[in-house]
């Protein structure tokens, strides 16, 4: 068992997160300073205040109350951040989704969180209208965007509801333990499951991660994953305005040609990003890069960051990359590496309020370099998922401890490194094998530009290894390169770990929110 940094954190009994993330920057002076910067636009902190403000009141006109639910479903925009803050300020519970998903999914999300209200915009519109049919939610729809027109009863044009709207609001006195949030987990396996969280969940987060890497002032970040994602909403959006610090936003999809575009116009010193997009933007050719040394720190988190990836983002573009591992059930970032600390490869140490531990099958602690399930707790942890009582008692497990599902590996140093998720441990000939050992190995490999290796079962039912390969520009033929890569193996791996099949992709496919599809692989035949 590791345990983090602990210390005191005051927790008011009346605490509301709405409140916490962005008034006291008009209580410190900063209501002039740049909140957001949005396309050609900036906002203020104290006209982020006042939109908020007024959206929370629209909220109240639309029949909001404490408890209630309010679902986002909108692009990256002003609009989202107030919505988020005034949804929690009027003392209601805060919910998104992806932008990216199909109406059946919709339907199910809205299903499953009831919202009184569901904020879109002309892009996401339809789908949640088609979502939405036959069901008793939501009771109004806000559509965010100008020029919005041929609405239905019960969908109102936001921007003309604020036009009249008070600017003055109340933080609803909200209790530190009533409900503020849901995270969602498990949107690439399965359906999401909402995890609910309380209001002081947010502030030992931030707590957390202050101690670590707290902004400045002066800092601007730039976030390469959509504000959907619980990372970087919390990373790169709430934490920087509660420290005072400027977040910018755009509303396209992402790609490496648009972030180079933003760090050119906003020179970022704080680069929010995940291994996927890092890859992307080391494949830009060098003439159409800007200068990257404006960035004083480099974030990644969603996925694993092999040490490959990281050494040649260092070497490349000279900002070191510190990578960490947190979840939705738990609330907050458990590891993370330490500037100046980095070892390339790993999730890190433990955080200040959380406490690790690794355990085998029957819940036993196990010693170092052995791998096993990650168990975390902390105060920021959720209790249960909605609707999910059975997976409820296997995850949130007694004396506060969550079972992450997560298989790691704790070295000498107390540094964790991540082995693949314990659903997708695969036994290839008696014995159990990591998929994501296998990758590091093949990643290591010159020639491999991206790669994924699976379980896959064959015509007898046996368990074997695939790879999926993407090769670099430049690479020798398929047929030439399987050879090399088995061999290259053969060097590396014991013989049960060896892919026995490899198949060569020009590009992997990617899921909506730009992770790695494994599940549409696995459908893929040994």
């Amino acid at each position: 068992m590791v345990k983090g940094e602990q210390f005191e954190i005051p927790l008011p009994e009346n605490l509301n997160l709405g409140s916490y993330y962005l008034d006291g920057n008009l209580e410190l002076g900063r209501g002039d300073k740049t909140a957001i910067f949005h396309g050609d636009k900036t906002y203020s902190f104290r006209d982020l205040w006042l939109l908020t403000n007024r959206l929370g009141n629209v909220l109240k006109e639309l029949g909001v109350e404490p408890e209630n639910r309010v679902l986002l479903v909108l692009e990256d925009s002003p609009e989202w951040v107030a919505a988020w803050l005034a949804t929690m300020k009027v003392g209601a519970v805060g919910t998104h989704a992806y932008t990216y998903l199909m109406p059946h999914d919709y339907a199910y999300l809205l299903d499953l969180v009831k919202p009184k209200v569901v904020v879109v915009d002309k892009v996401t519109l339809e789908k949640v209208r088609k979502g939405a049919e036959g069901l008793k939610y939501p009771r109004a729809v806000l559509v965010a965007g100008r020029g919005v027109q041929d609405l239905r009863p019960g969908e109102f044009g936001l921007e003309k509801l604020l036009e009249s709207a008070d600017e003055r609001l109340e933080a609803e006195p909200t209790h530190r333990d009533d409900l503020a949030f849901w995270n969602f987990s498990g949107g690439t396996t399965g359906r999401p499951k909402g995890v609910p969280h309380m209001h002081r969940d947010g502030v030992i987060a931030y707590e957390s991660f202050n101690h670590i890497l707290s902004y400045k002032t002066d800092d601007v970040v730039v976030r390469v994953p959509k504000l959907f994602f619980h990372y970087s909403r919390d990373l790169g959006l709430l934490f920087p305005l509660r420290d005072g610090a400027s977040v910018v936003l755009f509303e396209q999809r992402t790609t490496a040609a648009l972030i180079f575009e933003l760090i050119r116009k906003h020179r970022p010193t704080v680069l929010i990003n995940v291994p996927t997009m890092m890859r992307a933007m080391l494949q830009t050719p060098e003439h159409e890069r800007p200068d990257l040394s404006c960035i004083r720190h480099s974030m990644s988190s969603g996925e694993l960051l092999s040490a490959p990836l990281n050494e040649e983002w260092v070497k490349t573009f000279g900002s070191e990359v510190i990578s960490r591992f947190g979840s939705a059930e738990s609330g907050i970032g458990y590891l993370c590496n330490r500037p100046g600390a980095v070892r390339p490869g790993s999730s890190g140490t433990v955080t200040p309020l959380s406490e690790i531990k690794l355990v085998d099958e029957d819940g036993r602690e196990v010693s170092r370099g052995e791998p096993a399930v990650l168990m975390v707790r902390s105060d920021a942890a959720g209790l249960y998922y909605v609707n999910e009582h059975e997976k409820s008692k296997t995850t949130f497990l007694g004396d506060e401890w969550v079972n992450t599902g997560d298989v790691f590996v704790q070295d000498e140093d107390d540094y964790f490194w991540y082995v693949g998720r314990a659903d997708e441990m695969v036994k290839v000939s008696g014995v159990w094998v990591s998929p994501l050992e296998v990758e590091r190995h093949l990643h290591a490999c010159p020639a491999v530009k991206e790669c994924v290796a699976l379980g896959i079962r064959d015509r007898d039912g046996l368990t074997k290894i695939k790879a999926f390969v993407v090769l670099k520009d430049g690479a020798r033929a398929q047929a030439e390169m399987q050879d090399e890569l088995q061999r290259y193996c053969r060097e590396q791996m014991a013989p049960h770990k060896i892919p026995r099949a490899m198949e060569f992709m020009d590009e992997l496919p990617k899921t909506g929110q730009g992770k790695i599809d494994r599940r549409l692989l696995r459908e893929r035949p040994l």
